[in-house]
């Protein structure tokens, strides 16, 4: 099922947000981990690209060699909206340009929050700068997991 040009722009217009982004993945053994994606970006192609810092990010690379099952978690700190993209192909992938769009992204997360109470110097913490991996897959499942009475449902295809 083609999810519809509505809410593929409002997911492209809310990756460009300060959101905090957790990239969840599964090993062959269907044993999770999750990563904190440093920049999302949702393309023209229809792929959802992130930058993955690297070291952290080095058993989520393993897992998508043996299993591209993903769903990724976008939500604004300052009004805790929440999305939840999921998808099936996910691959790394080349990605000119990542390096600002992390940077960017970084900055953007660290003023969100900031402003709810985090102190600057733990939040920039919560990223590394020195390598990016990065990785693309094709959204074909957006649920909305804001608190209250529409969390869990699907944002309509």
């Amino acid at each position: 099922m083609t999810l519809s040009t509505s809410a593929l722009a409002d997911l492209r217009e809310f990756a460009c947000l300060g959101v905090s982004l957790m990239l969840v993945t599964r090993d062959e053994r269907l044993l999770p981990e999750i990563t904190r994606a440093a920049g999302a970006r949702l393309g023209e192609d229809g792929l959802l690209r992130l930058a993955l810092p690297l070291p952290e990010s080095r058993r989520t690379v393993w897992n998508l060699e043996t299993t591209p099952v993903v769903a990724l978690s976008l939500v604004l700190p300052t009004t805790y909206r929440t999305l939840q993209v999921k998808g099936n192909d996910a691959h790394v992938v080349d990605w000119p340009g990542h390096e600002l769009i992390a940077r960017k992204h970084a900055d953007n997360f660290v003023e969100e929050v900031v402003a709810v109470g985090i102190p600057r110097e733990v939040a920039d913490s919560f990223f590394s700068h020195h390598r990016y991996v990065c990785m693309a897959f094709t959204p074909l499942e957006i649920y909305d997991q804001t608190p209250g009475p529409a969390s869990g449902l699907r944002v309509a295809p």
